[in-house]
């Protein structure tokens, strides 16, 4: 078994992730931890999926029973000649969501290298996860050696940035797991707290979802408030603000490699004076198989009228 594992990551890295760890199935005890914390400074909004599932979320086991080894692994979606910000007249969408839905792409990715595994060792059995379970993605990523969870609270990849999606496969293999990151690099640096322009960041590693744009924007269903609405410019859906200013993203990221998550929009595609006008039939069509048309009609709308308010001033 202790040879499985370089021939795992292989595979992996074959179908175009750019970096792969392997972990244990133990509990994520300082995960469960930090996730109690969140929760009960009520940061997490109106997520209450994630106080419904806390407890489970730090135990793999709880997710699939016969656990006994995670393979993680971290895909790009950075498109370096894409604007962070497009011009005030048109909507900005986060760089990730502009080409086609991730959940689906790292699914099919995964369940070819899943496939691949049972046949070589029959009687495998695994479940993969991409966001969409409740698991934490960035502690097992950070357990199995991947990279470290930055001030920011994303995942940093050392050399490479933060402009990675997560997921992976939990098995009922008992792999070797590699080192864990027990410490951050971010060091002195607080670039990505400054410039947040609705300080969602209240200390270093801590973020107040209720006040970070790409919540508000995608999770949030009610009105946004107007002191929190007027900070978030012409975004309509996420945020890359944090990110785009972090050294180690300047310094190291590079394009993807994967078609499908190249942008499908130009600038005057998103203009607001179009976007404002689309009828519920047109959005679906418009952002169809993208993770934007996931957020519905009615809060699309709404993040496109709090975009031409700030446009105009108002």
């Amino acid at each position: 078994m202790l040879d499985l594992a370089p021939q795992i990551k292989k595979q992996v890295l074959s179908t175009g992730f750019e970096a792969v760890g392997i972990t244990t199935a133990e509990p994520l005890i300082k995960g469960r931890a930090d996730l109690k914390s969140f929760i009960e400074r009520n940061f997490h909004g109106t997520m209450s999926w994630l106080s419904d599932t806390h407890k489970q979320r730090s135990d793999p086991n709880s997710f699939f029973k016969e656990a006994k080894s995670i393979i993680i692994a971290a895909h790009n979606y950075y498109q370096k000649n894409e604007k962070i910000h497009f011009p005030e007249c048109s909507g900005t969408i986060s760089i990730y969501a502009r080409g086609r839905d991730y959940h689906k792409v790292l699914r099919n990715k995964f369940k070819k290298v899943l496939d691949w595994l049972v046949s070589v060792e029959p009687g495998t059995k695994g479940r993969i996860f991409v966001d969409s379970f409740p698991i934490m993605e960035k502690p097992l990523a950070m357990r199995a050696g991947l990279g470290w969870i930055a001030k920011n609270t994303t995942l940093i990849l050392k050399a490479k940035g933060s402009y990675f999606f997560l997921g992976g496969i939990i098995t009922n293999l008992p792999l070797p797991p590699d080192e864990p990151i027990t410490s951050d690099f971010c060091g002195e640096c607080r670039k990505c707290q400054d410039a947040c322009p609705t300080n969602a960041f209240p200390e270093p590693f801590q973020l107040d979802a209720r006040r970070c744009i790409s919540y508000l924007t995608i999770e949030h269903k009610g009105n946004i408030d107007r002191s929190l609405g007027k900070e978030m410019g012409n975004y309509i859906f996420g945020c890359d603000i944090c990110q785009a200013v972090c050294p180690w993203n300047i310094r190291f990221a590079r394009d993807t490699r994967e078609k499908d998550f190249q942008s499908r929009y130009m600038p005057a595609d998103l203009l607001l004076t179009r976007l404002e006008n689309l009828s519920q039939t047109q959005y679906e069509k418009m952002f169809e198989g993208t993770p934007v048309r996931r957020l519905g009609y009615n809060r699309f709308k709404r993040n496109v009228r709090v975009a031409k308010k700030n446009l105009k001033g108002d």
